[in-house]
């Protein structure tokens, strides 16, 4: 058995996915796969445009083997935080022998550089970090600065590689690998066709970002969508917005956040992540004038606070996920569990493997996690369960809106 670990949001499951699947299979020689995806809420600070049992299934009919959560604490956070959380899960089970991601690059060795360097944080680099951040960059683009001028090496334009995200991401991967110690072979490919935040429905490929935009604005499965979808995906997803489930956007919790944000006035929004030099008092002013979220973000948002960025401080107020919480998981060593949400029957022999070597807990009846309560992982996971109770609020057909789905619903389970 060889597994192939992927970390994805599969917001919606589309044709780039299964195109990164099979030529992932490809790289590795694996023999089985296993995903850990973001839930309720994902890492560009909004919640999925269907829910996260959907997005696991449309994943596994496609040819995922086995889909893991990556808990709200880490979906919802910066490039790091959710590399380093997404990776924590496949070292954890102890089963899976290689990870396989997407990059604009498709250089490992330039990637492996990079993060080999932000890793160990050399003392003159730092000082170029400081001097950029100073000079009012916001910090991706103060790291590229920096990074640069560092590695002074003509030819190679790292502003231009550490402005992609998935560049980015790949890094962190790789920094996360290189933190646990982990004996995971990383390789990467190169991404083509639609671009991560590309509005454009291609004829056959697309961002996720552009399918997510035509099922918001059509409120169905159009024929355009359905070209850049594997079939599986375009049942789910129309099997899900029939039935009132989908789409759900951040617009739909304008009202709850603004609420939010004016409880807390702006000493209560200093104690969430990424609010720092003030910003609690643009958010606050902000809300105490605006209470829809698209014209809230484009009001606060400035050459240092990307949208991006003021996005997941809004999902972590709602959420109530403060810097307390995050900073313990990090003093704790970033613990986890893996959560399973859908598989297959290879995906159940990969648990098997899992089961023998495992240093996290493998959850697959939430309700018998047998945390102890006030633990992390008790936190964490009362986190994920308020994750969903909220987002099932984005629900037009309210008959789905119940609380406690995540202690009542069970894994899907493809049986051919």
């Amino acid at each position: 058995m060889k597994v192939l670990g992927i970390v994805a949001e599969y917001n919606p499951f589309h044709n780039g996915h299964l195109y990164h699947l099979k030529k992932a299979v490809e790289a590795t020689g694996a023999t089985h796969s296993v995903a850990v995806m973001s839930g309720s809420f994902v890492q560009r600070g909004e919640p999925s445009v269907v829910n996260k049992w959907a997005r696991a299934e449309m994943a596994v009919r496609a040819g995922i083997d086995l889909v893991l959560e990556l808990p709200v604490v880490y979906a919802c956070r910066s490039a790091e935080g959710f590399a380093t959380g997404a990776l924590s899960i496949l070292d954890g089970i102890g089963a899976v022998d290689f990870v396989c991601f997407g990059s604009e690059s498709g250089d490992l060795e330039k990637l492996r550089t990079v993060s080999r360097i932000l890793s160990s944080e050399p003392s003159e680099y730092k000082d170029l970090l400081r001097h950029y951040l100073a000079m009012g960059h916001n910090f991706p683009t103060a790291r590229a600065a920096a990074l640069e001028k560092y590695m002074d090496l003509p030819g190679h334009d790292l502003r231009r590689l550490l402005k992609s995200p998935n560049n980015i991401l790949a890094i962190e991967y790789l920094k996360a690998l290189d933190r646990l110690q982990s004996g995971i072979v990383p390789f990467t490919l190169r991404r083509f066709a639609a671009g991560y935040h590309s509005q454009s429905l291609g004829r056959t490929i697309a961002s996720a970002t552009a399918v997510r935009s035509e099922l918001t604005s059509k409120n169905k499965v159009t024929k355009r969508v359905s070209r850049v979808l594997p079939g599986t995906s375009s049942l789910v997803l129309h099997k899900e917005l029939a039935s009132g489930r989908g789409p759900v956007s951040f617009g739909l919790f304008s009202l709850p956040v603004t609420a939010q944000i004016r409880k807390l006035g702006s000493e209560g929004i200093r104690h969430y992540p990424e609010v720092t030099e003030g910003l609690e008092n643009r958010i606050w002013n902000a809300a105490c004038t605006i209470t829809e979220l698209d014209d809230m973000l484009e009001t606060i948002k400035t050459k240092r606070y990307t949208r991006t960025r003021l996005g997941r401080i809004l999902t972590y107020i709602l959420l109530d996920i403060k810097k307390e919480l995050l900073d313990r998981l990090e003093r704790e060593n970033y613990p986890c569990y893996a959560r399973v949400l859908a598989l297959n029957k290879k995906g159940a022999e990969v648990l098997k493997r899992a089961g023998a070597v495992a240093r996290i807990p493998i959850i697959t009846r939430t309700a018998r996690h047998g945390f102890r309560e006030g633990s992390s992982l008790f936190d964490m996971l009362q986190k994920e369960a308020l994750a969903t109770d909220l987002y099932v609020l984005g629900y037009v057909n309210r008959k789905y809106a119940f609380a406690g789905q995540d202690y009542v619903t069970s894994p899907f389970f493809l049986k051919d």
